[in-house]
C-alpha cells in the first residue's frame, strides 16, 4: 500500500510543480505582448476561440476547420496568440512512473488523484485537505 500512496503523492507533487511551469511560461509569453486561447473544433463543423484568461470568446461558427482558420488570421493577423494546447507543449511537464502499476490503472489513479475528492485523498494518503486541494488545482 505504500508505494500506491508514494505514487498518489509524486502525482501530486509533479501536478503542483507542473502548474508552476505553466504559469511562469504563460507570463513570460504574456509580458512579451501574446495572448493565451483556447478554443478549437467542438464538433464536426462547430468551433471557437477564447481567452485563456478570461473565458472570453473571440469568435465562434459552424463552418468547420476553414472558418476557424479564417477567423484567426482574422482576428491575430500577427500572430500574437498561442493557444494553451502549445503551452502545455512546449513546458516540460513532468512524468510519474506508476512503477509496477499496469499503464491503464495508473492513468485511472492518476485521474482520480488529481480530480477525486480531496478528503477521501488526504485521509488514504496522509496529507492535510488543505494541501490536497492546492496540489490538485
Amino acid at each position: 500500500m505504500s508505494d500506491l500512496k508514494t505514487f498518489i503523492q509524486d502525482v501530486l507533487e509533479a501536478n503542483h510543480a507542473d502548474n508552476g511551469k505553466i504559469e511562469e511560461r504563460i507570463a513570460q509569453l504574456e509580458g512579451a505582448g501574446r495572448r493565451i486561447v483556447a478554443g478549437g473544433q467542438i464538433s464536426e463543423t462547430a468551433w471557437d476561440i477564447v481567452d485563456w484568461r478570461t473565458n472570453e470568446i473571440l469568435a465562434a461558427g459552424d463552418d468547420g476547420l476553414d472558418g476557424f482558420l479564417a477567423a484567426g488570421k482574422e482576428l491575430d493577423p500577427d500572430d500574437k496568440w498561442v493557444h494553451y494546447d502549445r503551452v502545455l507543449e512546449d513546458t516540460d511537464l513532468t512524468h510519474v512512473d506508476g512503477g509496477d502499476l499496469p499503464d491503464g490503472l495508473a492513468d485511472v489513479i492518476e485521474d482520480w488523484t488529481l480530480s477525486g475528492d480531496a478528503e477521501e485523498i488526504a485521509e488514504f494518503i496522509g496529507w492535510p485537505v488543505d494541501k490536497v486541494e492546492l496540489y490538485q488545482d
